[in-house]
């Protein structure tokens, strides 16, 4: 059974429910009736990304949860009317590429207004938020322990499965090294090496043993 308040929470009964509510009450955040018609609040988007039907996304877990026992990846379906597509972030990196990935923290208050605080800590999430050109997210979510969990799709309405954010993630993480070590990742930054990234990943994720990565199609 899912939240009926935010839609994003799944529970496996109602005692569990209850349970857990002391907790997960501070990230709730509830869809409004005026969010029933993602068309009205997606007009300033290209047409052909406005969904017409849910999309699999992937929650990710930040350490206050995780400790609570959330999985660091979770598999979610998002409605067309969730306030992701109103105040979703997008993410600079993989936009550059051509893969419209959309973030919404689960917290909805001013990052910038938060106390610092360790368990709302989401390293993985704030990855996403990289800027091609500088090889670090803006400055407010520089700031460890203000990012919460958050719920990534695919903007352009393809299912987000575990085996493409990790292989995402790993993308990101290869060019953070690079900027680390001050060299210029320009020739990274390309849909087509993007893509050969993704086949390399997958072929050594198959020979390690993790059979799910056979069925990931490239380019994701």
């Amino acid at each position: 059974m899912r939240c009926s308040r935010c839609k994003n929470t799944v529970y496996c009964s109602r005692t569990c429910q209850s349970t857990d509510w002391a907790l997960h009450k501070s990230s709730c955040v509830s869809i409004s009736p005026s969010t029933s018609s993602p068309l009205s609040a997606l007009s300033s988007l290209p047409t052909q990304w406005l969904p017409s039907h849910d999309v699999s996304g992937i929650i990710i877990a930040c350490n206050a949860d995780r400790a609570r026992g959330a999985r660091v990846f979770e598999s979610t379906i998002v409605e067309p009317s969730h306030p992701i597509y109103r105040s979703g972030l997008p993410s600079p990196i993989f936009e550059h590429i051509g893969i419209p990935l959309l973030l919404f923290r689960h917290l909805q208050n001013d990052a910038t207004d938060t106390l610092r605080d360790y368990g709302l800590d989401n390293q993985l999430a704030t990855h996403l938020l990289t800027h091609p050109s500088t090889g670090a997210p803006d400055t407010k979510w520089k700031r460890a322990g203000c990012m919460g969990t958050v719920t990534v799709i695919r903007q352009d309405g393809k299912p987000l499965t575990y085996e493409a954010i990790e292989t995402m993630l790993m993308y990101v993480d290869h060019l953070l090294d690079l900027y680390h070590e001050d060299v210029s990742p320009s020739q990274q930054l390309s849909p087509a090496w993007f893509h050969r990234f993704c086949q390399r990943y997958k072929d050594e994720r198959v020979k390690c043993g993790y059979r799910n990565f056979g069925s990931m199609s490239i380019p994701l």
